[in-house]
């Protein structure tokens, strides 16, 4: 081997050691071939001139931090991935897994290298390098640092093993999950698992940082669903009626056909509206404020908000001057031109009243719905089936209407089973066709009765249907009133009913005089009174028999004496007058030769006989009515008691008075005596 070569082996060999030792290897090396040297060109050594190039006067080595590739010329050792130690004929090439160092000289002066040290790499090119973030150096002498691992560890800058990453933390950085340079902890609605992060699963929440299970903090309160990364158990309300969010849910299910959350006008009222007043009633404080009323729900006043359910009026509140709402239900917040040039938004804070500037979306999950009650139509977590007498339509539980029943659970259809049958009603929620009998007589029920018809005044409910069954009313006939409590009466008697459709028992008015009317009369003149020994007057029930010394009579017309018909319409009856005498009716005249000076004579009998010297005739003559009617005549005549003529003297006779003298009372001759 050449001196030459040997000398540089040496080097190498030395360059870590201390500058003396190195220096004392080097004299010993060089001195054996000094002789040699100096008879040819020194290298390694710089001499000053060409006298100090004998033997008995050497030149010095070539310093450390330069070169010397011959006696007179000295140069920097260049970059730094070379160095020169002492008496350096060229620059030493730095070894892989090493650095050049020279603590307080230039980086073109070098004069050592030095193995690289743990925490650090040198990749060539002299330089000592930092493990960078993302791996780590756990050897001297790395050339390369080694790639962090997997992302349950992360290796800070200058790392000399990968760190695990703490229970409930994840690792961040770096350009894979190989590289991880930082540990973070796992926010609300999150989770860790091997250095990895994870959104709370849906059904559950994480309302605190640094969680490391799946589970989260728990699992979604019942009426409340819980999307991924949730931070509370009440994250997001179930909705309407016609979702249900059992306890854990990711999200509302839609209730079953014929299923119901929530029963119809018997739960506050929905957001955005409150409970009308009943007629008549104030609207004031009132320490129960939830009281139900049956009246109407009706919209929040114009301006006004209410994010929960309830009846009170004093639940609609304003939005304030930032905000305003459109639905009744909740507030908007004015966004100004700053807020959309900075790329923010506003949310409405229900509990507070005020508007929140969001700078992103996570920030939502701080304003749960948790202001509902649990229960309340948002927020509702179990269905029922519909029971009998009921459907049920996007969940919630209707009666069936008055008028329909239901018969079978889990209706669907709003019109239920069907119609209520004839002669019953079936008032809201009824089971059967048949729920309630009808009534009585004053009610009747058509088919899809929902309550018993009261009979209508001048009608009458159906006769051939069971009282307590009625069907149908119908228009009181002729002779018949209905007053309205569903039977029909006949017309009292002495009055009548032509008309249909009557109400009061006066019916159409009272009989015409001359007939009678029994109970149902259609007529004025039902029935002819009957003959002469009966009268009928006005609104006659039945026909008036004659009294005895009077005798039928009309208003109308005069009855002459001796008539007993045809005409059968009397009306009346009259006192027999003097001169007459009245039996069955009918009015007679007193015989002839006799007179009546008494009324009210029953009989022939009570005429008296005409007084002698008088006659008293009759009929077609005016009623005789004393005793002394007519004078009998001269004295040619003569009347004997009951004269009812004067009777002529008979040839051989002459007239005597009452006083059975022939001179005086001539016109008053009583009777006739022969002559002597």
């Amino acid at each position: 081997m050449k001196e030459g070569n040997k000398n540089q082996e040496r080097m190498k060999m030395i360059t870590a050691i201390p500058i003396k030792a190195a220096l004392l290897a080097l004299l010993s090396t060089q001195s054996h071939g000094l002789h040699n040297q100096a008879a040819t060109t020194l290298r390694g050594y710089h001499c000053k001139d060409d006298t100090q190039s004998d033997a008995h006067q050497p030149c010095v080595l070539c310093p450390e931090g330069f070169y010397c590739p011959d006696k007179k010329t000295m140069i920097e050792c260049g970059s730094v991935d070379v160095y020169c130690p002492l008496g350096s004929v060229l620059p030493t090439k730095v070894s892989k897994g090493y650095f050049t160092i020279d603590e307080a000289g230039p980086e073109d002066k070098r004069i050592a290298q030095k193995i690289c040290e743990i925490g650090y790499f040198c990749a060539g090119g002299g330089v000592k390098k930092l493990c960078p973030k993302g791996h780590y150096c756990n050897n001297i002498g790395m050339t390369e640092p080694l790639v962090c691992g997997d992302s349950s560890v992360f290796c800070r800058k200058g790392s000399v093993e990968p760190t695990a990453v703490t229970k409930g933390f994840y690792s961040i950085g770096g350009s894979s999950n190989a590289t991880r340079e930082e540990q973070k902890i796992a926010p609300r609605g999150y989770f860790s698992k091997e250095g990895i992060v994870f959104a709370c699963p849906a059904g559950h929440y994480g309302n605190t940082s640094g969680l490391f299970t799946d589970e989260c903090s728990g699992i979604c309160e019942a009426g409340w669903f819980c999307p991924p990364a949730s931070t509370s158990p009440r994250q997001i309300a179930c909705g309407r009626e016609s979702h249900i969010c059992p306890k854990g849910s990711s999200g509302p299910q839609q209730v079953q056909d014929g299923y119901y959350t929530t029963v119809f006008n018997e739960e506050p009222c929905r957001p955005g509206k409150f409970r009308a007043p009943l007629p008549g009633e104030e609207v004031g404080v009132s320490p129960v404020t939830e009281k139900l009323s049956k009246d109407s729900c009706v919209p929040c006043p114009t301006g006004t908000h209410k994010p929960i359910s309830g009846n009170s009026i004093f639940l609609c509140l304003d939005c304030g001057s930032r905000a305003f709402t459109t639905d009744g239900i909740n507030c908007e917040c004015y966004q100004s031109a700053t807020d959309k040039m900075k790329s923010t938004k506003s949310f409405y804070d229900w509990t507070s009243g005020t508007c929140v500037d969001i700078t992103n979306e996570d920030m939502l999950k701080d304003f749960p719905d948790d202001f509902h009650e649990p229960g309340d139509q948002f927020s509702k977590f179990f269905e029922h089936p519909c029971e009998l007498g009921h459907y049920c339509k996007e969940g919630i539980r209707y009666k069936c209407a008055a008028g329909t029943f239901g018969n079978k659970e889990m209706e669907v259809n709003s019109a239920c089973a069907g119609s209520c049958k004839e002669g019953y009603f079936c008032p809201e929620a009824s089971t059967s066709p048949t729920e309630k009998n009808c009534g009585s007589v004053g009610v009747f029920c058509p088919p899809k009765s929902s309550s018993p018809t009261y009979v209508s005044p001048g009608y009458y409910s159906n006769e051939d249907d069971p009282i307590e069954k009625k069907t149908s009313q119908h228009l009181c006939p002729p002779g018949y009133f209905c007053p309205g409590d569903g039977l029909k009466y006949q017309c009292p008697p002495g009055r009548y009913g032509a008309s249909s459709g009557l109400v009061e028992s006066d019916c159409d008015g009272e009989c015409s005089s001359g007939y009678f009317c029994k109970p149902g009369s259609t007529s004025p003149r039902q029935s002819p009174c009957g003959n002469a020994t009966v009268y009928c007057p006005k609104a006659s029930k039945l026909p008036l028999l004659v009294d005895q010394g009077y005798y039928s009579a009309s208003e109308i017309y005069t009855i002459t004496a001796n008539y007993a018909g045809p005409n059968a319409t009397h009306d009346i009856q009259r006192e027999c007058e003097v001169g007459y005498w009245c039996q069955d009716g009918v009015k007679y005249y007193c015989p002839q030769g006799t007179y009546g000076a008494m009324t009210q004579s029953r009989n022939v009998d009570q005429c008296e006989p005409c007084k002698e010297g008088f006659y008293c005739k009759s009929q077609p003559a005016p009623p005789t009515t004393k005793e002394t009617q007519v004078e009998c005549g001269d004295a040619a005549k003569y009347c004997p008691q009951g004269s009812a003529e004067p009777r002529d003297v008979d040839l051989g006779y002459y007239t005597l008075n009452r006083f059975g003298k022939e001179e005086g009372l001539e016109t008053q001759r009583t009777s006739q005596v022969i002559c002597p």
